[in-house]
């Protein structure tokens, strides 16, 4: 029909009469084939129809937990960045310090297993409070702050000695490479045990208050996930430059 109109403007009425039936034309033709696609992506982009509260794959997840997991995630992307650029340092340089002629192996093992432990602490406290016993939680809780205090009591007595034996930026370019690299990617884990103590100073606040029970400990389930992921990057971070 629409081409019809069209063609018979352009061939038997010359003029604006001819013209005016080719617009036609052309505007029924446009409204066919819209009506068409209409047709054929009609429901096209529906998912099924919602049953029993299955809105979206994490709809049984609480928003919090969600949340967490979502800033893991971003997490993730941020140490596996540097520890790819560090991989990627290493294999383009040449020449790079031995292991074990700067770093301390044995230290590092130690303060390896007192991160560890941490993490078996901490899942102690959370069974703790599934089980409704706030003092075990208290008491567990205390433990990992007093391991993850010395993980960093550690650390930062190990930068000291680096310091002072040279292991500093502004040396021989290769060494002063290698300690940026270390402090950076260290120091950025360090920042995150620091952040975990001071949240967990809080939490054996809000323990001590009686604020947690079997029932109602979302924060502390949270706060593990955060604390294992702490020790998971320190398991990648130490082979990376002490062993390798």
């Amino acid at each position: 029909m629409a081409a019809l109109v069209f063609f018979a403007g352009a061939a038997f009425y010359p003029g604006a009469g001819g013209i005016a039936l080719m617009v036609v034309g052309a505007l029924i033709a446009i409204y066919t084939f819209w009506g068409w696609g209409m047709d054929d992506l009609h429901d096209k982009f529906r998912g099924p129809p919602e049953e029993d509260g299955d809105r979206w794959p994490f709809s049984a997840v609480p928003k919090i937990k969600l949340g967490m997991w979502v800033f893991l995630s971003s997490e993730v992307v941020l140490f596996g960045s540097f520890l790819g650029a560090y991989i990627f340092i290493r294999a383009a340089t040449s020449s790079w310090p031995v292991a074990g002629s700067i770093h301390e192996i044995p230290l590092g093992t130690f303060n390896t297993l007192v991160l560890v432990t941490s993490g078996l602490t901490m899942f102690l406290a959370i069974q703790a409070i599934r089980q409704g016993d706030q003092r075990r939680l208290l008491q567990w809780l205390a433990v990992t702050f007093v391991l993850g205090a010395m993980f960093m009591g550690v650390k930062v007595a190990e930068w000291t000695n680096l310091g002072n034996s040279g292991f500093v930026l502004g040396a021989d370019p290769v060494t002063s490479l290698a300690a940026s690299a270390y402090y950076v990617v260290v120091g950025l884990h360090g920042a995150h045990v620091t952040a975990g103590l001071i949240m967990m100073l809080y939490l054996m606040k809000k323990t001590a208050g009686g604020y947690y029970s079997k029932d109602s400990h979302e924060a502390i389930e949270n706060f593990g996930l955060y604390w294992a992921f702490v020790d998971i990057v320190w398991c990648f971070v130490f082979p990376l430059f002490y062993l390798l």
